[in-house]
């Protein structure tokens, strides 16, 4: 039912009123924004309905929106979510293509605002709902605020703020005595006119006055996925109320083990009851990570009170923190957040979310009064982004497979209607963790929607008082993150070599070249950048540390940075690199040149020649492995001079900051570029012990007081494996020829296939004794090199075979 456009709806229709009102007046759209003038201050709830008759059957298109979320019911069948996450300059809308029969139809929209405790990474601007027709001539049949729409707010709603760090929104707290059960199908009291508030304007109708307070997107992105999963087991079953479930860890001897089975047929799609005056708590284990709307359906209970709660992991201590192995419940504390229903005593009651829950573990927790709780059904419904890996990857070493399918698990479930950090505790896409999404999503699939997405959004961000991108965003608190900034710059790259598209990455360019020289204004008397005045993380530290702090790296008073000097050169490269591709001849020199500059004034603030490393600050007092890393990385660092730190870093008795599992992605470039496959391969050790310790994402940091079990900048193996051990990369902007150089290291066999725009790039290394077979099979019009021993080979189109010799 959902469609994306490729033409903007009422072309005609603004064209028509352009030439006919006054520039500031013209709007093509035949409806309006409408709100519930009963329904005050957020948070709450409000219920739209409109009936309508058809004369004849038709098929319907309709643009929908709403503020801060929708849920449109078309005859009380639901179609669609929304609104796609934006912000006032992008707010976007769905559109939904029906075929309905003549006769009587409903539409019926349910609404939320949560306000102040809306999640982080949610925009509002006032609370209200938009349907507008295709084709005007419907609008007085069924658009807002031209039809005759009708609003209510609905009882039973009290929002709960989450804790502090968790920012997904407040939780419900569902009253069924109170619950307006009739309104979601049209029925009831209370109905009153729909407000009209403001008119419809496009985001690409610029003529406006900036007043107009959202400018109109059509949606990006596809429907997120919603399918059926069944977890996995039942852990635990005590008798035990919500009091007690909070002040007890899980101890094996309370188990229930004769409920066992009763409770999986539950969770397996059987209806249980529940004695009255009965208080019970489960522990209910999903088998993987998933984000996912919960629906519980009951009867009868009145009195009762359900707890639905969810969480990544169980803790090891009371007050939360610390996580070890996974799979382990026993003598571990549940920590969580989710809802709270009050059955009413009605029949088949339908209990539901607003917003969809993440993580790996459920605790149901079920106290009865004086009437018995029939629990009819129990339904989880998988959300994501419907990302799918199009190709493979496998090698000869099972523990590198292994890593294949949490890695890209984590990106799934880090895949929404934007990327996020995280799914269960912030849910913001940052510039950091985006950067590395998006690579591993270039490698994965063609479908580039939610990069190009991010892109846009970042662009978008820039409308703040430093005129720079936010680390992170949609995001209401507007946080800045230098490299970040730096980041964002290497996306555009990122897209324009992966994919290519080269007027929009021109319009990119703009913002890219204003990004840079705002950040350039921070020099010192001596040539280095200055750390700005904000929160300067490069990477969280992975070890106790006097210099480090908050992720922030060592610096004295003059604000000089190895590293990030470093970021900057390695951004200046790829922009010029960015400016050729453009044809940009004088910008390219100019960017190359500011790279050439710099490099020469790091190489004397921060090299130490007795240590044979770059110190971290201008009194060489500190040492990470960061600004070895990024050295590594530039081309205007004298390679003379970088690659005699490589020694430095693969000894294990240095006293070195190391990178974390987020900047392993670039030191696993770094590694690359000098050869070092064996030791890239043995700093995948912590990915190869995460099934040992139950995790089945990756984590924000690998550590025990990890935050978050599910952070998809851990997910950068796949792109190694793919672009640096099997050796495929992109031998020309918009990926117009192949490069292929294999690099299998200890590996005795590698292979695997990446999809391109032509078709599926695959290649085969495979070690016999001292001979190697390779073999590389190249979509038509694709042209490619094999690079081999420093000796490169050119590749045609179809299967191509070459054996060599090993050299040792």
């Amino acid at each position: 039912m959902r469609v994306l456009l490729t033409d903007l709806p009422y072309s005609e229709q603004i064209a028509r009123n352009q030439s006919q009102k006054p520039w500031e007046q013209a709007t093509g759209w035949p409806s309006r924004w409408v709100t519930c003038a009963e329904a005050v201050k957020p948070p709450h709830v409000t219920v739209y309905r409109c009936k309508f008759t058809l004369s004849e059957a038709r098929r319907l298109r309709v643009h929908v929106s709403g503020d801060e979320r929708y849920e449109l019911y078309l005859n009380q069948i639901r179609i669609g979510r929304g609104s796609e996450r934006g912000d006032r300059t992008n707010w976007f809308y769905e559109t939904y293509e029906v075929e309905l029969p003549a006769g009587e139809h409903q539409w019926i929209a349910r609404c939320w605002a949560i306000g102040k405790h809306k999640p982080w990474a949610q925009v509002s601007v006032q609370p209200g709902f938009l349907l507008s027709p295709d084709d005007e001539t419907l609008a007085p049949l069924m658009g807002t605020g031209v039809a005759q729409w009708e609003a209510k707010p609905m009882p039973g709603y009290r929002f709960i703020p989450t804790h502090s760090g968790i920012g997904t929104g407040a939780k419900l707290v569902i009253d069924g005595a109170a619950f307006d059960w009739d309104a979601l199908a049209g029925g009831g009291d209370g109905w009153h006119p729909v407000q009209v508030t403001e008119k419809v304007y496009h985001r690409t109708d610029n003529y406006h006055f900036t007043s107009v307070q959202r400018l109109m997107s059509p949606a990006t992105l596809p429907a997120m996925q919603e399918v059926r999963f069944t977890p996995q087991a039942v852990r635990f079953v005590e008798q035990a109320g919500i009091l007690d479930s909070e002040s007890q860890p899980i101890d094996a001897s309370r188990d229930l083990l004769d409920e066992h089975d009763s409770w999986h047929d539950l969770i397996s799609g059987k209806p249980m009851s529940i004695p009255a005056f009965t208080q019970r708590r489960v522990i209910i284990d999903l088998g993987n990570y998933y984000c996912f709307y919960p629906e519980l359906v009951v009867s009868g209970g009145k009195g009762s009170i359900i707890r639905l709660h969810w969480e990544e992991s169980l803790y090891d201590e009371v007050q939360g923190g610390r996580k070890t192995n996974r799979n382990e419940i026993e003598g571990k504390w549940f920590k969580g957040i989710g809802e709270t229903f009050r059955p009413d005593g009605g029949v088949h009651r339908k209990f539901d979310t607003l917003w969809w829950h993440a993580g790996r573990y459920a605790e149901l927790v079920v106290e009865t009064d004086s009437e018995p709780l029939n629990l009819d059904a129990f339904r989880l419904l998988e959300t994501r982004y419907p990302l799918e890996m199009e190709g493979s990857i496998h090698s000869s070493d099972e523990r590198v497979n292994q890593i294949v399918t949490p890695a890209f698990r984590t990106l799934q479930m880090c895949a929404h209607e934007t990327y996020m950090d995280c799914p269960y505790w912030e849910q913001l896409m940052y510039v950091g963790d985006t950067r590395i999404q998006s690579l591993v999503t270039y490698v994965s699939t063609l479908d580039d929607r939610l990069p190009r997405k991010a892109l846009d959004m970042f662009r978008a961000s820039r409308n703040n008082h430093l005129g720079l991108v936010n680390c992170a965003y949609p995001d209401q608190g507007g946080k800045h993150i230098s490299s970040f900034s730096l980041w964002w710059v290497a996306m555009v790259y990122d897209y324009a070599l992966w994919r290519g598209d080269k007027e929009w990455v021109r319009v990119m360019m703009s913002s890219v070249r204003d990004e840079l020289d705002r950040l350039l204004l921070h020099r010192s008397p001596n040539g280095a950048i200055k750390l700005p005045i904000s929160w300067n993380f490069m990477d969280w530290q992975t070890a106790p540390s006097d210099a480090w702090s908050q992720g922030v790296p060592p610096h004295a008073a003059d604000r000089l940075n190895a590293a990030y000097n470093l970021q900057m050169i390695h951004t200046l490269e790829l922009v010029a690199k960015l400016e050729a591709y453009l044809g940009e001849v004088e910008m390219a020199s100019r960017a190359q040149r500011l790279a050439q500059e710099l490099a020469s004034v790091v190489e004397q603030l921060f090299w130490n020649e007795e240590r044979e490393l770059f110190a971290d600050d201008t009194g060489h007092q500190y040492y990470s492995e960061h600004p070895q890393v990024l050295s590594l990385l530039c081309e205007s660092i004298s390679p003379q001079i970088s690659q005699r730190a490589v020694p430095e870093m693969l000894k294990t008795d240095v006293d070195l900051m190391r990178t974390s599992i987020y900047f392993d992605h670039y030191t696993f470039e770094a590694l690359a570029s000098t050869h070092q496959i064996d030791a890239l391969l043995g700093r995948l050790e912590p990915w190869f012990g995460m099934e040992a310790n139950g995790l089945k994402t990756t984590p924000e940091i690998f550590l025990d007081t990890t935050r978050s079990d599910c952070h998809a900048w851990g997910a950068h193996p796949i792109y190694h494996l793919y672009t640096n051990l099997l050796g495929i990369r992109p031998a020309s902007m918009e990926f117009a020829s192949v490069v292929i150089r294999p690099q299998p290291g200890s590996l005795t066999s590698l292979c695997g296939e990446i999809p391109h725009q032509n078709g599926f790039i695959g290649a085969k290394v495979v070690r016999s004794d001292h001979d190697w077979l390779i073999e590389v099979a190249l979509p038509d019009g694709l042209p490619g090199t094999l690079v081999w021993n420093n000796e490169s080979y050119p590749l045609s189109e179809g299967k191509n075979e070459f054996n060599f010799r090993s050299e040792n």
